[in-house]
């Protein structure tokens, strides 16, 4: 008898490992919790129990949310710098060549991509309201009921 529990205890150890392992690799492609949750078929109050008990799987758990946060900004980059590609459209249908049959498209760039990028890495120089050795240049007003202390 206490070898059955043994193994069951075993085998249920190793299906948590794997649906671990299986929630850190979606977790670091979707960067979503919930999701990863739900491929991994494990729930949320699970997950954070486990991130809660286990140091190795919570450090994992935030490098997998860091590797999904580098390919967020490394397709901001991409599309603000190299651009994409955007199907023409006339009349709410895509226009293509008529020799070829493909899709005109027009090389499109991402200005708001750029910004947000130039700002999150150069904050001194391109954050809005910033002076240019890095003060926010807010003002401060005292209020008072008291007409004396104006």
């Amino acid at each position: 008898m206490g070898e059955e529990i043994s193994g069951k205890c075993s085998l249920r150890r190793e299906q948590s490992e794997e649906r671990k392992k299986r929630f850190l690799e979606y977790l670091s492609v979707s960067g979503n919790i919930s999701e990863a949750g739900r491929v991994a078929e494990v729930r949320r109050s699970t997950l954070y129990l486990w991130k809660e008990t286990d140091k190795d799987f919570s450090s994992r758990w935030e490098d997998a949310l860091e590797e999904a946060a580098d390919a967020l900004e490394a397709e901001a980059r991409r599309r603000a710098v190299e651009g994409y590609d955007e199907p023409i459209t006339y009349a709410g249908r895509v226009v293509c060549d008529p020799d070829t049959g493909n899709p005109i498209v027009r090389k499109r760039y991402s200005d708001g991509l750029m910004a947000f990028l130039l700002r999150a890495h150069r904050p001194s120089r391109f954050r809005a309201g910033m002076e240019a050795d890095g003060r926010s240049g807010i003002i401060s007003i005292n209020i008072s009921s008291d007409d004396s202390a104006l």
